[in-house]
């Protein structure tokens, strides 16, 4: 069998244990594949019963976390037979970065002082901070009595406490502010106008006299003046003139959210709730607290980082300082020190893949991923083939990303894709839409445009048929849309051409969210008692039982996960199920929303 062309790297990243790696994955070119063979190495490594056990393997969905669990234990229970290594790597933590935070503040929450258990909340809880609210009296106690009173003239407090909520990372601040500065317009006075800006400016002037007089005489709180020119000499003098001063404010306020973050923090903490941004960070200090990181990195944990390119810099140290060597201090990519263990953190994204807007900073990623190749710390490998792209599609791609991922203007390198080995034809199409095909004399609105656009590729396809699109059935036909929206019109257009359509992407799915998850599992199992694959799933999620004690539990026999009968042993499985079976039995009779109720 012909091989990949980049084979070599693929068998590196498999076969090299003890060996640290940044792979560059382009899209399509099974990564997961690839994740699943080093993991498989591993297994048949002669100290695989100690290695699996402590094996994270992180991504960003639950979804794709199961699916490679599920690839490599059946990779597994088909090469190995031994029920000791089956049960190690059933120890394995295959999840997301979060649920690995919760994970180790269970076990270690202590060593920072937090309550147990903890409970997730929503990051935008409003209930929770208007509770806060109401008992936070003095915003800005950590800045001097002058330094607050003249912030708060310029800012208003509702404002600086929303910037400490909204925060998506850990703020910090200087520890001291200085004087607020003074403020001087004479260079905006003196501006002279253009005859095309002169009513703009002496409106501008006028408003900023204004603002200079209350803020002059000492007026409690002074609105920031209107300025409604945009000449550019006016604009440049303009924003000079107001620099120091709004460098001054944004400097306090950052002092003040970092205040109000904390203490929001502390207050979630105190009754028990953490969000997602807490586990991470809480994680992160974990990691920094001299006795716990040392019993953390003597866990000897071997991590292996699926969408690299989308995590953010307090999860990169999560990850990376747990697999540092135990005596190491510090943070390794501030000290350059003390990296993480040869074989012990892997990563796998794609600078081209960047996805997870509100956490992703391409800069992060390849900070990361220069330290962890710098002074052979680990290596670089790249997966170019891709599995996905025939040969014109691939061709097409390669021509089109290559002049807009240039790596310029901080902009991203393309990494040409490669063939697979028995990589087909394919073909490239491009539907030319005529301008006649638009309204004459008029401008249409984009959803007009959309519509028209809809209908001549309905049309168009309808005319040229399966055969040469080289389909079956209409099954084998996508279409795919940026926008949701777009769906809809697309789907209209295609029944007036009297072709089946059906939209997959519609909404949603609401089987990814717990709060919809677990309720349809319990409604699940108490109609079906015996339905075994949902009552594990219960025990898991709900639960949050170890695929270990479920396999102890069961000695091979899934009838035994029923909640018809009770159970007379107490355990950490049976517990659970005498639980379940109670509740079913109080339900019965009752009406769906009085059950969902008890």
């Amino acid at each position: 069998m012909i091989e990949p062309r980049d084979q070599s790297a693929r068998r590196r990243f498999a076969e090299e244990l003890d060996r640290n790696f940044s792979v560059v994955a382009s899209a399509g070119s099974g990564k997961t594949q690839a994740i699943t063979e080093r993991i498989v190495q591993l297994a048949q490594s002669k100290n695989a019963l100690e290695i699996l056990p402590k094996l994270v393997v992180v991504t960003f969905t639950h979804r794709a976390a199961d699916e490679m669990q599920q690839r490599t234990r059946q990779r597994i229970l088909r090469e190995h037979r031994s029920p000791a290594l089956q049960a190690a790597f059933n120890r394995a933590f295959f999840g997301t970065i979060h649920s690995f935070c919760m994970k180790l503040l269970t076990n270690y929450g202590h060593y920072l002082g937090l309550p147990s258990p903890l409970n997730l909340v929503a990051e935008d809880d409003e209930e929770l901070w208007e509770a806060f609210i109401q008992q936070y009296h003095h915003i800005g106690r950590n800045l001097s009595a002058e330094t607050r009173t003249a912030l708060l003239r310029l800012a208003p407090a509702r404002q600086l406490m929303e910037l400490g909520r909204n925060a998506r990372t850990l703020l910090s601040s200087k520890s001291e502010i200085g004087q607020c500065p003074s403020v001087d317009f004479a260079e905006v006075h003196a501006a002279i106008p253009p005859p095309s800006s002169k009513e703009t400016i002496a409106n501008s002037k006028a408003e900023l006299l204004d603002w200079e007089k209350r803020y002059r005489n000492g007026w409690e709180f002074v609105r920031w003046p209107a300025r409604s020119s945009s000449a550019r000499d006016f604009l440049q003098r303009w924003n000079e003139a107001f620099a120091p001063l709004r460098a001054w404010v944004a400097e306090a306020a950052l002092c003040v959210a970092t205040k109000v973050q904390h203490d929001f923090r502390d207050f979630r903490i105190e009754r028990g709730l953490v969000t997602y941004s807490d586990q991470v960070a809480l994680a992160d200090e974990l990691l920094q607290h001299p006795a716990a990181s040392r019993r953390l990195r003597e866990e000897n944990f071997h991590v292996i980082l699926d969408e690299a390119q989308d995590t953010d810099p307090a999860q990169f140290s999560v990850l990376t300082e747990i697999t540092r060597p135990p005596d190491a201090t510090g943070r390794w990519l501030e000290t350059k020190t003390a990296p993480p263990q040869p074989g012990h953190f892997c990563m796998v994204g794609d600078f081209q893949q960047s996805i997870y807007r509100d956490r992703a900073d391409l800069n992060n990623y390849r900070a990361i991923h220069r330290a962890l190749v710098r002074d052979n710390f680990g290596d670089e490998l790249e997966f170019s083939v891709t599995f996905r792209l025939d040969q014109h599609q691939m061709k097409f791609v390669n021509d089109t990303f290559r002049q807009l991922l240039n790596d310029k203007n901080g902009q991203v390198k393309f990494v040409e894709l490669q063939p697979r080995p028995d990589v087909l034809p394919g073909q490239v199409i491009r539907v030319s839409l005529d301008a006649g095909l638009l309204p004459a004399g008029e401008k249409p609105k984009d959803y007009q445009k959309a519509r028209i656009e809809a209908q001549v590729l309905a049309d168009w396809i309808k005319k040229t048929g399966l055969g040469k699109l080289r389909a079956r059935t209409w099954r084998d036909v996508a279409i795919l849309c940026p926008r949701k929206l777009w769906l809809r019109t697309m789907a209209t257009a295609l029944r007036r051409a009297g072709l089946p359509v059906s939209i997959q992407s519609e909404s949603d799915l609401k089987g990814d969210n717990p709060a919809y998850a677990w309720l349809t599992a319990l409604c699940t199992i108490v109609i079906d008692p015996r339905n075994a694959y949902e009552i594990v799933g219960v025990l898991r999620e709900v639960f949050g039982i170890a695929d270990h004690d479920l396999a102890i539990f069961c000695e091979g026999d899934g009838s035994r996960f029923q909640i018809e009968a009770d159970l007379p042993a107490t355990g950490v499985v049976s517990t659970p199920l005498r639980l379940l079976a109670e509740t079913r039995r109080q339900i019965e009779g009752h009406s769906l929303f009085d059950a969902v109720k008890i």
